[in-house]
């Protein structure tokens, strides 16, 4: 009230010689909406201090240098004014998880950057001070309680929004993104609390190795794919995760099993609407047409022709969206006039990821043995 007053008092008199329009506008009144943001501000600067607990609303009056009942004006008790402060804090560190998590350009770095926005930086992060003290709080404060539960949430269904997001990118394996989800915040919550209340139980490095593990069980990755997510740049090739491994040879089997059983729909299933396939040096053939041709051709006077993938060396740019196979391929046949046969053959493929799933874009064969 009586900075108030003050301010009356030096709008009122304004300098010899000052227009007082230009006096009155030199001074800005704050909003209702200001002022309870910047009371809110400065309570979680005091509850840093001194804990939720601690906390009274004159030790925030007289941070801001006001009296306790301009506090009281805007919050009717200290419980709904620590509710708030956490509430309003809590709030913007989730807005900004969200932006950093939804500006990662595939599923795999979402999910790092969630561990990592998730993870304390140290004993000392501010936000992790804020949260494991409103757990407590929340014990004894039933406007604190409906915060954090409601805050709680938000944080595990971010996790289960990057979870089903890779899921429906083919890039994770999981039945249950919600429980995958639940079971990981809490890993992160129970180490979270030992790292920042404990000395030497861990370091943060170990804290993430932990939640990295787990997390890549959750959904069917190798861990190793997580320091490819640091710094994912378009062109990188590397060894597959366990995801990828599996879609890339159940797509080689699916070509052929197609071949096997001389169905060429299912053949053509495995490859992009503009894949080119070079069944024998100095012949390629490109789109489905032209592939549909070829196929017939090669079938034309087998009884079977049964191609078995023995060697798969796979190589995968998740970011690009592209893969590279090196196959060995046993090729048994056997023609219409009886005559079996047995080729040993190299296949050099590329693959493209397409809504989600993997396709052959390109196929050049190479014949090295034959019987």
């Amino acid at each position: 009230m009586a900075a108030d007053a003050r301010t009356r008092a030096a709008v009122a008199l304004p300098p010899e010689g000052l227009a007082p329009a230009i006096a009155f506008a030199a001074v800005k009144k704050q909003t209702v909406e200001e002022r309870r943001t910047e009371i809110l501000e400065t309570t979680c600067e005091v509850v840093i201090e001194r804990g939720f607990a601690g906390t009274r609303i004159s030790d925030v009056a007289k941070r801001l240098e006001v009296s306790s009942s301009l506090i009281h004006y805007h919050f009717d008790s200290k419980e709904q004014l620590l509710a708030e402060a956490f509430a309003h804090y809590a709030r913007k560190d989730l807005a900004e998880m969200v932006s950093e998590v939804e500006s990662s350009p595939n599923s795999i770095a979402q999910l790092e950057a969630t561990i990592q926005n998730y993870v304390p930086e140290g004993s000392d992060d501010v936000e992790w001070m804020l949260w494991i003290d409103g757990w407590g709080e929340a014990l004894r404060n039933p406007m604190m309680k409906k915060i954090s539960q409601e805050l709680d949430e938000q944080s595990a269904e971010l996790l289960e929004r990057v979870i089903a997001g890779g899921v429906a990118s083919g890039e994770f394996v999981c039945g249950d993104p919600r429980a995958a989800a639940m079971r990981l915040t809490a890993l992160v919550d129970g180490l979270a609390v030992q790292f920042a209340a404990h000395d030497g139980m861990m370091d943060r490095a170990q804290l993430i190795h932990h939640v990295r593990t787990v997390a890549a069980a959750e959904v069917g990755i190798s861990p190793s794919a997580f320091d490819i997510a640091e710094t994912p740049p378009i062109g990188r090739f590397t060894v597959p995760g366990a995801v990828t491994e599996a879609a890339l040879h159940q797509l080689v089997s699916r070509v052929a099993d197609g071949m096997t059983r001389n169905d060429v729909d299912a053949w053509l299933a495995g490859f992009t609407p503009d894949a080119s396939w070079g069944p024998r040096p100095g012949v390629v053939v490109k789109g489905h047409d032209e592939l549909a041709a070829q196929f017939a051709k090669t079938m034309r006077g087998h009884q079977y022709l049964v191609p078995v993938p023995s060697v798969c060396v796979f190589e995968v740019d998740e970011l690009g969206g592209v893969a590279r196979g090196r196959l060995t391929i046993t090729e048994r046949s056997k023609t219409t006039a009886g005559k079996t046969a047995e080729a040993v053959l190299l296949y050099d493929d590329r693959y493209e990821r397409v809504a989600g799933e993997w396709l052959i874009a390109e196929r050049v064969c190479d014949r090295l043995d034959a019987s």
